[in-house]
């Protein structure tokens, strides 16, 4: 049954894009969508919101094992009585199931594009004033990779070109055009990154600023994070 309870009604929603509910709740969802339209716009939410990062994470087979230790643990788990109160709130574990989701996500997406284990850095890159992930940079001891999670195309005749900006500086330093398959690749890691520093992407001609100052409206920005 659909949950008349718009907080109950967004997790739900967001479960059911992660793909954590069990066949028939999966299927009571995907009906109820045509006719349901706050449900509707709740699943569009969670989809803008995490199927760009699962597009950055190619399919993968977990090592052997895996699932029969999942399946023991879980086993352990149901002989156990469960604890009153607080810690069987239904509300609670859906909030749970949806956040170690979401965090299993990020993880992937960080696995995903970070070039080697090491001290490092991520940042997320959106348009000024909204909220969905357009980029996403990864970096260690060995680079910075740059990559477009969403469709971001250039202006015709126009490149995308990345900047960084350290708090304190004079001015923006430019990091290189990026390339027109969405995918920044520098190595060694450009030594003006580190926690803290702003990551921008304006719009220049073709070949990058000729002022080695941004030109063009700068469309995506981003706070580079150490992890």
């Amino acid at each position: 049954m659909i949950p008349e309870n718009p907080d109950e009604l967004h997790v739900l929603a967001g479960e059911y894009v992660l793909g954590v509910l069990d066949e028939a709740e999966a299927s009571e969802i995907a009906g109820a969508l045509a006719s349901h339209s706050e449900l509707r716009r709740a699943v569009m939410f969670w989809e803008e919101q995490l199927h760009p990062l699962a597009e950055l994470a190619g399919p993968t087979t977990p090592p052997p094992g895996t699932w029969e230790a999942i399946e023991a643990r879980i086993a352990g788990q149901a002989l156990r009585a469960p604890a009153p109160g607080f810690w069987n709130n239904l509300a609670l574990w859906r909030w749970s199931t949806a956040g170690l989701a979401a965090a299993a996500a990020s993880l992937a997406l960080w696995i995903a594009v970070a070039p080697a284990p090491g001290p490092s850095f991520v940042a997320v890159l959106r348009p000024p004033q909204q909220d969905q992930a357009s980029w996403v940079a990864a970096a260690d001891r060995s680079g910075l990779v740059v990559r477009a999670v969403s469709a971001a195309a250039a202006p015709n005749e126009r490149v995308f070109e990345l900047w960084a900006i350290v708090p304190g500086a004079a001015r923006p330093r430019s990091l290189g055009v990026i390339p027109a398959n969405g995918e920044l690749k520098l190595s060694p890691l450009p030594p003006d990154l580190r926690d803290g520093v702003t990551l921008a992407i304006s719009v220049e001609p073709l070949g990058g600023s000729p002022t080695q100052q941004p030109t063009g409206p700068v469309v995506f920005v981003g706070i580079v994070t150490a992890v």
